[in-house]
């Protein structure tokens, strides 16, 4: 008997006991399922995740002047911070670098009528927008004048003032008091609707006023945090090791770190990655339990069998065609409930989807997967039952009541 017979004889015999099968194939169908959810879940986030980084943060590092201390709590190098000759510095000794924006801000009381609010706000320069990839929902982000000159005037995201102002109320025109003094907003940002957003429960913009009116009302002449743009023919990641050795030579004993997007990256893919494998791991102990029901229904099904496997025996069965019988019942078993298993998946990858807004779905790897751990099962289960069927001797099966 050929293999495409060895198949349809094992499709007849399963039809023959629908609800035993279905049944059989339930803890299957609902391993594989779970498992392939999540994998094709974690792996969708992970690439999500990559490219709006990547949108967000092409060519563009994190400088910290950071100093250093040993694990005994001993200091290794001094905390310098950077000033606008270093600014300068950096640009002659490092033509790639295209932008470099100093990060400023100050802690504030943030007034409209009766209502206030303490918050943050960070210090602006022109290139600040493009820079931390600010988008505008409406107005303007601040002219070189009003930079230079320091003007009270802001950029804010409408979210966050929706306990002073109220829900649904355009901030665009409206006079804030920020300790005391008042302050026009001229452009309100759009909210980050973005997978990488959602994840850390940002909303995509803070409050942002001229950088120079925060270094005259602090007194501030100087920057911990540079934000670093490379011009698009260089390589980001040897750029800003660059600069840190630049910094490091120029001010001996000194201690500075640059950050950029795929450090980040590097670290999610790794808790990702665990995350996913433990949830995964978890998800497949039905398949473990699926595969014990497999076998046991196997067993059940040669028992009730015997007297054919004596007689196909006695007509000239060979071992191996008995063998082969079993073994591809189970199979087939398994393979039928892992593309059930695959197509209840595509419950939750489409929910999850529509949530996180992210464009997941059961790729070619996701569903090889979960095929290939069907007919593993298939295999390790059925491996038993075939070979006892297989090993019958023809006269007692013949004899079997």
């Amino acid at each position: 008997m050929n293999l495409l017979e060895t198949f349809s004889v094992a499709l007849s015999a399963l039809w023959a006991n629908k609800l035993r099968s279905a049944l059989t194939m339930l803890g299957l169908i609902i391993g594989v399922g779970s498992v392939i959810a999540i994998i094709a879940i974690g792996r969708g986030t992970q690439q999500a995740v990559e490219a709006e980084l990547d949108a967000m943060n092409g060519g563009v590092f994190q400088l910290l002047a950071t100093g250093g201390w040993t694990p005994e709590g001993e200091q290794m190098a001094q905390q310098r911070s950077f000033r606008e000759e270093d600014i300068a510095l950096l640009k002659e000794a490092l033509p790639e670098i295209e932008v470099i924006d100093p990060q400023v801000g100050m802690g504030v009381q943030i007034t409209f009528h009766r209502e206030t609010q303490w918050d943050y706000v960070r210090g602006a320069g022109t290139d600040t927008a493009s820079l931390l990839n600010i988008q505008l929902a409406s107005g303007r982000w601040f002219t070189e004048e009003e930079i230079r000159r320091g003007d009270r005037v802001m950029v804010v995201s409408a979210n966050r003032l929706s306990y002073l102002l109220g829900e649904g109320v355009d901030p665009l025109g409206i006079e804030l008091m920020v300790n005391g003094y008042p302050f026009r907003v001229i452009g309100v940002i759009a909210p980050n609707t973005g997978m990488l957003s959602q994840l850390l429960g940002g909303q995509g913009g803070d409050f942002y006023i001229p950088r120079s009116y925060i270094t005259r009302a602090t007194g501030q002449n100087s920057y911990y945090h540079l934000t670093v743009r490379v011009r698009e023919s260089a390589d980001p990641v040897a750029v800003k090791d660059l600069a840190v050795k630049v910094m490091e030579r120029i001010y001996p004993g000194t201690g500075y770190e640059a950050h950029i997007w795929t450090d980040f990256m590097n670290q999610f893919n790794q808790v990702l990655s665990i995350v996913t494998g433990v949830m995964a791991a978890i998800a497949g102990i039905s398949l473990v339990v699926g595969g014990v029901g497999i076998m046991n229904i196997m067993m059940v099904s040669v028992t009730e069998r015997t007297r054919e496997i004596g007689l196909r025996k006695a007509i000239g069965a060979r071992r191996r065609d008995i063998l082969m019988q079993f073994l591809v019942e189970a199979l087939t078993l398994c393979l039928i409930g892992g593309a059930i298993g695959i197509l209840l998946a595509a419950g939750p990858v489409t929910v999850a989807a529509n949530y996180l807004d992210a464009p997941l779905s059961l790729d070619l790897y996701a569903v090889t997967l979960a095929l290939g751990f069907s007919a593993a099962v298939g295999l390790i289960f059925g491996v038993y039952p075939a070979v006892k069927a297989a090993r019958m001797d023809p006269i007692e099966a013949l004899r079997y009541e």
